[in-house]
């Protein structure tokens, strides 16, 4: 495992915590990794235990000469929030986002790529559209891009329990070996029991999804082939429509068999590491 340096910079709701790798070994060729709806984005993207092979995705990336920085948004793992756990939806994860990137241009990163996964996706999909000057390429990973349908019913606690059984039911049998099931859902039981319900809020109100149109910056859309089936990642428009209203040339739809929504740390993780290392390289 590759040694990682962890920090707590400002944010507009308290400190964010952050995660970085090999960030001083590729300062010119650096992603930002954006977290799903459930988890940090150090559970979702450095995942490690005994035994385990191959299962970082920042591990991976760093093998293939690309930096990597994730974080929490506000009121994940240990990044403060001030204030509902139901107001924690995408529009302030968007500015938590901002706020990271703002750090690392003050660490010397002008243009990092952004790499979103799930509901990640619609975060780094929305800033894009308004900052495609301040990104170079964009990876949309089993995207819930918002929109479409509202997901009900709204929740009614501020918080969403992260339990063992959760994410043992969760990851697919057939996608998973038992090890990294059990790593995982030991991982976030014990270390990120809560995390805020906010997204569930605002999908069951109407999310605003994001637009393909407005994106300019060079776009890889990549899906494991079992991914998509819940409502919440069915957007306004199907994958192949977005996909072809991107506003860019340079641009690739990928699916990858034997994955399902979390296929990045799934038996296919590393079809997924050398195809979004190779579009980012």
């Amino acid at each position: 495992m590759i040694d990682s340096a962890d920090y707590m910079i400002p944010g507009p709701s308290g400190r964010i915590s952050v995660r970085c790798k090999a960030f001083n070994n590729f300062s010119e060729n650096v992603v930002v990794l954006v977290q799903g709806a459930n988890i940090s984005g150090v559970a979702g993207y450095d995942l490690s235990f005994d035994g385990g092979e191959h299962y970082s995705f920042m591990d991976a990336l760093a093998d293939r000469g690309i930096a990597s920085v994730t974080f929490s948004i506000r009121g994940y793992a240990e990044s403060e929030l001030d204030g509902d756990p139901l107001t924690v939806q995408t529009d302030q994860a968007i500015e938590d986002l901002a706020a990271v990137i703002d750090w690392l241009n003050t660490e010397g990163v002008s243009k990092p790529h952004l790499l979103g996964w799930s509901w990640g996706g619609r975060i780094v999909g929305r800033y894009a559209e308004v900052y495609p000057n301040r990104l170079d390429r964009l990876v949309l990973l089993d995207p819930a891009l918002g929109g479409g349908q509202l997901i009900l019913p709204a929740p009614t606690e501020g918080w969403w329990d992260n339990t063992y059984e959760y994410f043992m039911d969760r990851l697919e049998d057939e996608f998973t070996d038992l090890p990294a099931k059990e790593a995982l859902a030991r991982y976030v039981s014990q270390n990120e029991p809560k995390s805020p319900n906010g997204i569930r809020q605002e999908n069951a109100e109407g999310s605003v999804p994001a637009d393909p149109t407005k994106i300019i910056n060079p776009t890889l859309m990549i899906y494991g082939s079992a991914a998509g089936g819940q409502n919440y990642m069915k957007g306004s428009s199907p994958r192949t429509e977005f996909y072809e209203a991107l506003g860019t040339e340079d641009k690739a739809l990928v699916v990858i068999p034997g994955g399902g929504d979390y296929a990045h740390i799934q038996n296919p993780r590393r079809r997924f590491h050398k195809a979004i290392a190779e579009f980012l390289n």
